[in-house]
């Protein structure tokens, strides 16, 4: 890395606190850079859900796509999931004094704000658990098809887990990650139908990418 010559600056208008700069010598400063604490990573995943018996009977097991935006602080993770997917109602059941029949398919709509911490371990290894707060809702998207409307009251509830995740560099600052979650969502179901459960777990499988900007600087060279 190139060494520069600073020549120190002294104003051509007399200052008594100009002195100091009048007797410094040149010096040298190497030019550097480092990693910004700023960052940001991107996540794709495959989710998987798993409820209690009554909500179940409702959907069913299932899973679907998750879609993750990360603005990392140093290792701090300030997150936003967005997890939807269309499923088939199992079983007929009234909803605000509408019958929703078997026939009607549903988004289920998953928004999770979180804040993680990572904990890195050697061989670019990390653990990264979080707490945050889901958005649940649902909407029938062949309403045309059953000549009804309807309507579903949305809830959430607070969430926790955990991320485990192999780093792979690729560049300079700039990370691949395979990773795995797991958590649990304490989301009330009860708001939505009375018969049914409150909460569900899940785990994710994914690939990420997560990079960080460059801080520049001069270091004094005695």
């Amino acid at each position: 890395m190139d060494t520069l010559i600073v020549e120190p600056y002294v104003s051509m208008k007399y200052n008594p606190e100009n002195i100091d700069a009048i007797n410094q010598k040149p010096y040298r400063v190497v030019p550097c850079r480092t990693r910004s604490k700023v960052g940001f990573r991107m996540d794709i995943a495959v989710s998987s859900y798993y409820y209690g018996d009554k909500t179940t009977s409702w959907i069913g097991q299932h899973g679907g796509p998750n879609f993750n935006f990360i603005l990392v602080v140093d290792k701090l993770n300030f997150g936003f999931r967005f997890k939807p997917w269309s499923i088939e109602s199992k079983k007929e059941m009234e909803f605000n004094g509408q019958t929703l029949p078997t026939t009607a398919r549903l988004n289920n709509i998953r928004l999770d704000y979180y804040v993680g911490y990572s904990i890195d371990f050697e061989k670019l290894i990390s653990v990264e658990p979080y707490i945050g707060y889901n958005r649940t809702s649902f909407l029938v998207i062949n309403e045309d098809e059953l000549n009804q409307a309807f309507s579903f009251n949305k809830t959430g509830g607070l969430i926790l887990g955990t991320t485990l995740n192999k780093y792979i560099k690729i560049k300079e600052h700039e990370y691949l990650s395979v990773f795995g979650t797991v958590g649990y969502g304490f989301v009330d179901y009860e708001k939505i139908h009375p018969v049914l459960d409150n909460g569900y777990f899940e785990w994710n499988l994914g690939v990420a990418y997560k990079g960080f900007g460059t801080k520049r600087f001069n270091k004094r060279v005695d």
